[in-house]
């Protein structure tokens, strides 16, 4: 788009290299079969980068966040768009999208945020 943004774009994920750590977002396949009888594909993983940090005090239990969410933010250096129906493997489990924000000033995604539970 403009270069301000490329350059912002570039920086995300510069920083978010720096400071966070691979992972993997996976997704549902296709499903397959006849249509009065689909059957689900296999899952498929794509590498990711990311930041985890952390709730400030005010977001804790009796909120919408519960102990044990996570919350961080995701590179775009991602070969597919994140969805709230993925999944992402932080530590050796996978937690689902609660919710899932793009940070997209002027239209171009930056990066991504995101708030997972187990």
């Amino acid at each position: 788009m403009s270069a301000f943004y490329d350059r912002m774009q570039a920086t995300a994920t510069r920083l978010i290299g720096l400071y966070g750590y691979g992972t993997k977002l996976e997704r549902d396949g296709a499903p397959t079969g006849p249509p009065h009888n689909p059957q689900p594909g296999p899952a498929t993983q794509h590498d990711c980068t990311v930041v985890e940090l952390d709730y400030s005090l005010t977001d804790r239990d009796s909120t919408l966040v519960l102990q044990g969410d996570k919350l961080g933010l995701i590179s775009t250096a991602v070969d597919v768009q994140p969805a709230k129906d993925d999944r992402l493997l932080l530590g050796r489990q996978f937690y689902h999208f609660i919710d899932l924000l793009p940070l997209s000033p002027g239209g171009q995604v930056l990066l991504y945020e995101f708030h997972v539970r187990r």
